[in-house]
């Protein structure tokens, strides 16, 4: 049973094609036992579990058989929740890349998206002193001798709501376990009011560096999707998040709502009151200035 979107060419074996109508190459013969092609399995489409001939179907370069229409569709879906992952582009089966000249219209994009978040999470690797961590170099690890794998599962990242382009949101650690955010919520720095005249001209957006919204410390901790902690405030984050800010402590603000004596601010910088979202600066920036 061919559809009209089906491909009908003959096979060498002399069955029609069940492919992809127009495609640049043919799958394997769809009648049972012509060629005996592995990958059929049972007659059934390993996605959708429906028959091979009721829809065309695509050979990716692994080698595996789908249905044409469920491979579109996971790449049309993209990732599940709000961080920007990529096992949706990987074969359902092999957990090869999912590769085929007739889906290049789908995968060239996120191949690029994919590109743009490795060289941006590879750069905070470096930046953050962890590029020869024991994460890459010990034998037994996860990550041995792959810092990109290692930065694309540390660091997590966003598509903005309003410019539609990948941002910094912070550690993975710090997103498991929160519920989904609205995706309306999702907003860069560069599109945030709190960064609006942030923006570095030789960075961007991407390595803004945040005071912690409760102490006078660095942030490294963004959490809900509008919080920035550093790490004693994130580590009890029940004794600050959600509380007023008269019961806060004013700068200088020590961790975890302790108020520190003086006058003087431990960033030597001057900011909003505790409980207030602030852009320090560039992270590059400062980072090249401190030598």
């Amino acid at each position: 049973m061919f559809t009209r979107t089906t491909c009908r060419r003959p096979l060498a074996c002399g069955h029609p094609c069940g492919g992809v109508a127009n495609e640049n190459s043919c799958a394997p013969c769809l009648v049972e036992h012509c060629q005996g092609h592995q990958h059929y399995g049972d007659g059934h489409c390993p996605v959708c579990a429906e028959p091979w001939m009721t829809k065309p179907v695509i050979q990716l370069v692994c080698g595996h058989v789908f249905h044409y229409d469920c491979i579109k569709q996971m790449l049309t879906n993209g990732w599940h929740g709000s961080r920007i992952t990529f096992g949706f582009m990987l074969c359902p089966l092999c957990k090869h890349t999912i590769s085929h000249p007739d889906l290049c219209e789908y995968t060239t994009p996120l191949f690029e998206l994919y590109k743009e978040i490795q060289l941006k999470a590879m750069t905070r690797l470096q930046h953050d002193g962890l590029f020869n961590s024991s994460d890459v170099t010990d034998p037994s690890g996860k990550y041995f001798r792959d810092p990109a794998g290692f930065a694309m599962d540390k660091y997590a990242y966003y598509m903005c709501s309003r410019c539609q382009k990948s941002y910094f949101g912070g550690e993975r650690r710090c997103q498991d376990g929160v519920e989904e955010v609205d995706p309306n919520d999702l907003i860069c720095p560069l599109c945030s009011d709190t960064s609006k005249d942030k923006n570095c001209p030789r960075h961007g957006a991407d390595y803004l560096q945040y005071k912690c919204r409760y102490c006078c410390s660095v942030a490294m901790f963004h959490c809900f999707g509008t919080t920035h902690f550093c790490d004693p405030c994130h580590s009890n984050y029940t004794t600050v998040h959600g509380k007023p800010a008269s019961s806060l402590p004013q700068c200088p603000a020590g961790p975890c709502g302790k108020q520190l004596p003086g006058s003087e601010c431990p960033l030597g910088i001057q900011h909003p009151p505790t409980g207030e979202e602030f852009v320090i600066g560039c992270a590059m920036c400062i980072n090249t200035n401190s030598f």
